[in-house]
């Protein structure tokens, strides 16, 4: 091998395998432990703190420190004779405060810390009388006293409509003048009948109705001033009447006793009469020379009234008495 190739393999040789380090000590200088095995192992020392540090950084302390205490100097470093180098000091167990708790972390960037909701309170404007844990905190306010609301009173019903009780005449004491008591007596010869007449009601009537009662002026006026109860129905139609009559034209009307107006006629009656049959009828027109209160009579008695009466002087004999009209009432 040549000079040249020789020192090329020995420059290989160095860069492969360096060679090892021939000042290492036996004290753990260095490299910081002998290869020795009996060697113990070396002790690091911890940093001091540094000047306005608490220990514990953001922690506000030390786990292992609970007095605040400064830590205790590092100890001396081992002797070169290879003892065991003395125990570290125990940490401590009691006697101080326990550390504080960690402070929450800060908030996000461009996020206001939310505020801790007020307790609520009952007690108030709306409920007197304070919160729960102070009763009497908050004066009770007195109440003006609540006026009682009035019952309702029951809505009474509706009675049907009582017809109008006749007033009796001012003058009813007056004696009825023969002249009326002949014009409503008199007698035309004329049969009594059953049927409705249609047609010439300004003719002479008869005397009687069949199934009615002929009543005089004086018996009307009589029975007026005494209060009899009875239903008294104009049928002539005019602006005056009797007093307390209703006025009633249909009711004179001819036909029979099955057409729609004997119908009416009969719902009618029963509406002013209260549904009493037994009530006292008076129908009247302008004297005896008119059929329309004949024809009256006979419907008021196809209608089931059995208490019918037929004024046969009318309006008339009404007025030569000298008794008080008063203006017609439909």
């Amino acid at each position: 091998m040549t000079s040249q190739n020789f020192r090329r393999a020995l420059v290989a040789a160095l860069v492969l395998f360096p060679p090892a380090a021939t000042h290492a000590q036996s004290n753990g200088d260095g490299f910081g432990g002998s290869f020795e095995p009996d060697a113990p192992a070396p002790i690091v020392a911890p940093a001091p703190a540094s000047a306005g540090d608490n220990g514990g950084g953001d922690f506000g302390g030390s786990f292992g420190d609970t007095g605040g205490a400064p830590p205790p100097p590092p100890p001396p470093p081992a002797a070169s004779g290879g003892g065991a180098p003395p125990p570290p000091p125990p940490a401590s167990t009691g006697g101080g405060a326990p550390p504080p708790p960690p402070p929450p972390p800060p908030p996000p960037p461009g996020q206001q810390p939310v505020p801790d909701p007020a307790p609520a309170v009952i007690g108030g404007d709306d409920f007197p009388g304070g919160s729960f844990d102070d009763p009497g905190n908050q004066p009770v306010q007195p109440q003006p006293p609540t006026q009682p609301t009035p019952p309702v009173q029951p809505t009474q019903p509706v009675q049907p409509a009582q017809p109008s009780q006749p007033q009796p005449p001012a003058n009813a004491g007056v004696t009825v003048p023969d002249q009326v008591t002949q014009l409503e007596l008199q007698d035309f010869g004329i049969p009594p009948t059953s049927s409705l007449r249609s047609g010439q009601f300004h003719s002479a009537t008869p005397t009687l109705v069949p199934g009615a009662q002929v009543v005089t002026t004086k018996a009307l006026a009589d029975a007026m001033n005494s209060g009899t109860r009875m239903v008294l129905i104009d049928v002539l139609g005019e602006d005056y009447s009797l007093p307390g009559a209703v006025v009633a034209p249909a009711l004179a009307q001819g036909g029979n006793f099955q057409d729609r107006l004997q119908q009416q006629a009969t719902q009618w009656l029963s509406q002013v009469t209260g549904g009493d049959p037994a009530t006292p009828i008076v129908v009247y027109c302008s004297d005896p020379m008119c059929w329309l209160s004949y024809n009256a009579a006979l419907r008021t008695i196809a209608a089931g009234y059995g208490n019918v009466y037929w004024y046969r002087g009318g309006l008339h004999a009404w007025q030569m008495a000298g008794f008080n009209l008063q203006p017609s009432s439909f």
